[in-house]
């Protein structure tokens, strides 16, 4: 499927710009992998939008919820951790 595959997206934040390294496995509709290392939960596609949740440790410890839309090799999305949300933007890894 067009979601599966290694990520880097890109978000600003109060403490500057950062970068993360997402994975992504689908099965029909469900979507595993992992967000810096952290494992993936409630992961959902249908091949173009996903969602998922994860629980961040680092740079310090943080629940995402996350929702993003992928166009060929570009993924766009926002993640919401506490009482901000986050806008990222990135592209799949080529090998």
């Amino acid at each position: 499927m067009a979601v599966d595959g290694a990520w880097t997206i890109k978000f600003k934040t109060p403490g500057g710009e950062r970068q993360a390294d997402l994975v992504f496995k689908t099965d029909g509709e469900s979507l595993t992998g992992t967000f810096d290392n952290a494992e993936l939960q409630e992961g959902h596609t249908d091949g173009k939008d996903l969602s998922f949740k994860a629980h961040l440790t680092s740079p310090f410890k943080v629940k995402i919820k996350a929702t993003a839309t992928i166009e060929g090799d570009t993924i766009t999305g926002k993640a919401k951790a506490g009482i901000m949300t986050i806008a990222f933007a990135g592209a799949r890894k080529t090998a």
